[in-house]
């Protein structure tokens, strides 16, 4: 380790205060939605990111902060993890910048509050896994940080790169909280006011943080769509069959979007079209029944023999235990007959 005798103290510069988040960047899509591809793609991450790693490097060195080299090995995360872990492939690209054009932006550390001799990063952590699997040192600026200090940076920096998703930022700020963290630092750190703090939060707690890691980011989804799902979680059959839907293998083989997707199409109720009024006549007409549906109400009025109408209110509970023992074995027959890339 290039060690900590390079660095010397400063002076406890307010949390706000951030290097800027180059090196962690990912594309921006185009006016149309479109994203770069190939070459042109990589050549624009290389130049934004080199001229943005250039301007926070000599903001940094302005202000007069020390900037040493340390062992990553010697560097745990922060205690508030802000990211799924899932990239969508994007890592790989990432830690190629880094391998060819080098780490031109440090990330900002602590001394570690109870294991001595180690850092605790505030942020930066894709560029610390990067350079850990690359075998380099890692530039750090090493700042005295509390606990406030630490997570209000680090969900500054999160806000200024703007590249974690709906979801992570729910997660993050739920994390805080269950922390002990208070929401006014909570809507600092995330620079976002009450309200929309209260919603992040909501839907974290709503939807189960195993089913959300199953998914993943899904950072083309927003707000209102994770609000939707939120709700219809809520039903406690419902919330069983989501939990079984993401454990399936090829729910785990789409993108992270797709996943969202298929659990939203399985858990929005389907709008059901009116049906026409239908007629039902026994043998010889001793009964005659009329079937409507309106919405999701089926209605069956039986005139003429009132008798059967009691027959049929008193099996209520045998004809439903039959309904859903056909239910089971339809779902039954459906996975058996799945074809030899079942598992």
């Amino acid at each position: 380790m290039a060690g900590h005798a390079g660095y010397e103290p400063t002076s406890h510069a307010p949390a706000t205060e951030k290097l800027a988040a180059a090196n962690s960047r990912s594309a921006e899509p185009s006016p149309d939605g479109r994203v770069p591809a190939g070459p042109v793609r990589a050549m624009s991450l290389s130049l934004s990111r080199m001229d943005d790693d250039r301007r926070a490097l000599q903001a940094a060195l302005a202000r007069g902060q020390t900037i040493v080299d340390l062992d990553p090995a010697l560097i745990d995360p922060s205690f508030v993890k802000d990211r799924l872990d899932h990239d969508g492939g994007t890592f790989g690209e990432f830690k190629r910048q880094i391998e060819e054009h080098g780490q031109e932006v440090p990330i900002l550390v602590r001394p570690h509050p109870t294991r001595m001799g180690r850092y605790q990063v505030a942020y930066g952590h894709r560029r610390l896994r990067a350079l850990t699997e690359l075998g380099r040192q890692v530039r750090a600026v090493v700042r005295e940080l509390n606990d406030t200090d630490l997570v209000v940076a680090q969900g500054l920096e999160n806000s200024a790169r703007q590249d974690l998703s709906y979801i992570e930022r729910a997660l993050f700020a739920c994390r805080l909280e269950d922390h002990g963290f208070e929401r006014t630092i909570i809507t600092n750190a995330l620079s976002i006011d009450k309200g929309e703090l209260s919603k992040l939060i909501a839907v974290a707690r709503a939807v189960p943080e195993e089913i959300v890691t199953r998914i993943g980011p899904a950072p083309k989804i927003g707000r209102r769509r994770w609000v939707a799902l939120a709700e219809h979680i809520k039903t406690p059959s419902v919330a069983k069959v989501v939990e079984k839907a993401v454990m399936d293998d090829a729910f785990m083989a789409l993108d992270s979007d797709a996943r969202f997707a298929r659990i939203a199409a399985l858990v929005t109720p389907q709008k059901l079209s009116p049906a026409a009024s239908k007629l039902w006549e026994g043998q010889g007409g001793q009964a005659t029944a009329e079937i409507s549906r309106k919405g999701a109400t089926v209605t069956l009025a039986i005139d003429r023999d009132p008798s059967f109408g009691e027959f049929v209110a008193a099996r209520l509970d045998e004809l439903y235990a039959a309904f859903l023992d056909q239910q089971a074995s339809g779902v039954r027959s459906t996975e058996d007959g799945k074809g030899p890339g079942r598992r």
